[in-house]
């Protein structure tokens, strides 16, 4: 309905929209923690100034990033861009409208830190993942109906907006104290600012390492290919809503137990989310990877998967392997040394950004999903290196027999979708079932301890209920 460039140009608005919420100046996770802590101390009066103060921050932050981007629309779209004549006034049209979505996302993460402080991770859950489906869904509902892609955005906007008043009816339901007092408080912006300085850092670099590789495709290739590109990522890309629920409720149990010196429950809190990421992905990531021809195929047709098969594969491992990078990330943050995860992201930038320039030029999309996977595996080893070498989490507990086995099912998966990945589709199955039947005895029986089984057992249970 959209055609290939004109869906490539989307995926590029629907990542300004995503990254508007890493721009908060760290706002939104400062506003869980300072929250979190009025709480500990029973002090719920202050929990509205809190809240407040961090809004209307986040508004002035929103209205003011929304202005440069409006400002630089132009430039985005007509100079750095290849955009097809006839798509030029279309896109940059839609270019201004999503400036206009920064103050409504950001005022967003405010309310969501809320929540967070309560720890109401189900009414969060509830509020992100349709919202994070809505995107998707909206999208394909407004090209069915031919809209122009300034009416998809406009709809996609119209959805924060409704985002923003659930997470405030929620907040307000959870303490009715947010919307009987209205008080901006001065002196609490050094404290929020004093936390959120290197998380900001971190959220404005990881996404430039994140998708970078889209604006250089753009740039470097021409925005006609980048739809064979982002149609398989924004499909892995789904998958990170595993890792994000589970590191939204790491923050405040990291920070909790880092504030009671109660290092050990750390390090197997930390394993133990490991662990539990690989288990749910892994099956997810092969099947993907293994049988991408066939989907390809089904969704988009033949031509993509002549042109995508290859990179859906890449991506797919990619994104299991950045899963996996981002609970360093989250422990560092929760033990108050954000600084160090920051560092760590400026040196990959400076190396990351002509690595894949070079990688795409030499070979085109491959090479853009190529250097994205070989980012993730360098980012594992220097912030697993870091956590072991500060003793932050102990290699004895981390580094165990259950995780070389799950390595173990990892490498061999790689190598079966290598040369297993062209056979037939009813060929293809038997290895797969007995790989995945293999992997599923493996972990109850041997990666699962007691505890975890129970719990997957008391899941199971609720499901048929």
């Amino acid at each position: 309905f959209l055609g290939v460039e004109r869906f490539g140009i989307l995926s590029l608005l629907w990542m300004v929209m995503w990254y508007s919420t890493m721009l908060d100046l760290g706002l939104g996770r400062a506003t869980t923690k300072f929250v979190s802590e009025a709480i500990a101390k029973s002090d719920f009066e202050k929990i509205p100034k809190i809240v407040w103060t961090s809004v209307l921050v986040q508004l002035i932050i929103g209205v003011l990033i929304g202005a440069i981007f409006f400002i630089l629309t132009p430039v985005i779209v007509d100079k750095f861009l290849k955009i097809s004549p006839s798509l030029l006034d279309e896109t940059r049209l839609s270019f201004y409208l999503i400036s206009f979505s920064a103050p409504i996302i950001l005022v967003s993460t405010s309310f969501q830190g809320v929540l967070e402080a309560y720890q109401r991770f189900d009414l969060v859950n509830a509020v992100l993942v349709p919202v994070k489906i809505g995107v998707l869904i909206l999208s394909i509902v407004g090209a069915v109906l031919k809209l122009k892609l300034y009416g998809i955005i406009l709809l996609l906007i119209l959805m924060r907006v409704f985002m923003i008043f659930i997470l405030f009816f929620f907040g307000v339901k959870i303490n009715p104290g947010i919307s009987k007092v209205f008080n901006f408080d001065l002196n609490l912006l050094p404290l929020l600012f004093s936390f959120g300085g290197w998380v900001t850092v971190i959220n404005i670099v990881n996404p430039i390492l994140t998708y970078a590789d889209r604006f250089l495709i753009g740039a470097i290739l021409s925005t006609s290919v980048l739809a064979y590109y982002t149609a398989p990522f924004e499909v892995v890309q789904r998958l990170w809503i595993i890792p994000a629920s589970l590191t939204m409720t790491l923050f405040p149990a990291f920070s909790l137990l880092s504030g009671g010196s109660q290092n050990e429950k750390i390090s197997g809190l930390f394993s133990r989310a490991v662990k539990l990421t690989f288990v749910i992905l892994f099956p997810i990531v092969f099947l993907l990877s293994f049988f991408s021809s066939e989907i390809l195929n089904l969704w988009l047709g033949h031509e993509f998967v002549l042109k995508s098969s290859t990179v859906f594969k890449v991506l797919a491992y990619g994104i299991l392997l950045n899963s996996i990078a981002g609970f360093p990330m989250i422990l560092f943050q929760g033990i108050g040394k954000p600084g160090l995860i920051a560092k760590v992201y400026i040196g990959e930038l400076v190396l990351y950004i002509p690595l894949v320039s070079f990688f795409i030029y030499k070979f085109g999309i491959l090479g853009a999903a190529l250097g994205w996977v070989i980012r993730q595996c360098v980012d594992i080893v220097i912030l697993f290196g870091i956590i072991f070498k500060k003793k932050i989490i102990q290699v004895s507990e981390f580094v165990n027999t259950e995780m070389f086995e799950l390595i173990l099912f990892f490498l061999f998966s790689i190598v079966l979708v290598i040369y297993a990945g062209s056979l037939g589709l009813f060929v293809k199955l038997i290895p797969a079932i007995l790989l995945l039947g293999i992997f599923v005895y493996v972990v109850w029986f041997r990666v699962l301890n007691g505890e975890e089984k129970y719990a997957v057992k008391i899941l199971v249970k609720i499901k048929k209920f």
